[in-house]
C-alpha cells in the first residue's frame, strides 16, 4: 500500500495521488473523480462520461428536419485545409 500525506491548503486538505497510481488509472492532472467513503476506507475513483454508440446518437437525431441556413452554408462550402 502506497501512503500519502494530507497538507492544507488554503481552505482545504489536499492529498498527493502517486505518478504510478495515476498511470494505471490512465488520470491526468485537471480530470475529476469521485469521492466515497465506504464503510470507512476513503475511495477515490475515476468518473468517465459514457460513451454514446453512433446508433444512440442517430436516434435522438430527427432526419426530416430542415436544415438552417448556417448549416446549408457549410454544407455547400468549399474545403479550406486537406480534408
Amino acid at each position: 500500500m502506497l501512503t500519502t500525506t494530507l497538507r492544507k491548503v488554503g481552505g482545504s486538505v489536499m492529498s498527493t495521488v502517486p505518478p504510478a497510481i495515476l498511470g494505471l488509472l490512465h488520470l491526468r492532472a485537471g480530470e475529476t473523480v469521485g469521492v466515497t467513503v465506504d464503510g470507512g476506507p476513503l475511495v477515490i475513483e475515476p468518473t468517465r462520461t459514457p460513451r454514446s454508440s453512433l446508433d444512440q446518437l442517430l436516434a435522438q437525431c430527427n432526419p426530416s428536419a430542415e436544415a438552417g441556413d448556417e448549416d446549408r452554408a457549410w454544407l455547400d462550402d468549399r474545403p479550406v485545409g486537406r480534408e
